[in-house]
């Protein structure tokens, strides 16, 4: 059974047996150190940003993912920035009715 690392390197069958190795033998909590995890969208945010879960077609996710992979971005980056593009489109049209 081949067995990828996280970083993409394929263990062999010693690295498995040290790991196996390592794990039964313990670890101590005091070594741990604690993850970073994803930095905050927001500069002043104080909990994780929101997130919005969208279905799409197979076809189409594949080609966002492809453009942006182009454009050396995440489809991520690519989504905020069209959700953006929305809200201040949006916000324009206010504007022009005289709301604030």
């Amino acid at each position: 059974m081949a067995v990828t690392a996280r970083g993409g390197r394929n263990l062999s069958d010693a690295d498995l047996d040290r790991l196996a190795r390592r794990a039964e033998a313990g670890f101590d909590p005091a070594r741990l150190r604690p993850r970073r995890g994803r930095p905050f969208l927001d500069a002043d945010a104080t909990e994780h940003s929101p997130r919005i879960t969208v279905r799409v077609p197979a076809h189409l996710r594949d080609r966002v993912h492809a453009r942006a992979v182009s454009e050396g971005r995440t489809v991520s980056e690519v989504l905020r920035a069209l959700l953006e593009e929305y809200a201040r489109a949006a916000d324009a049209g206010q504007a022009g009715r005289g709301s604030p």
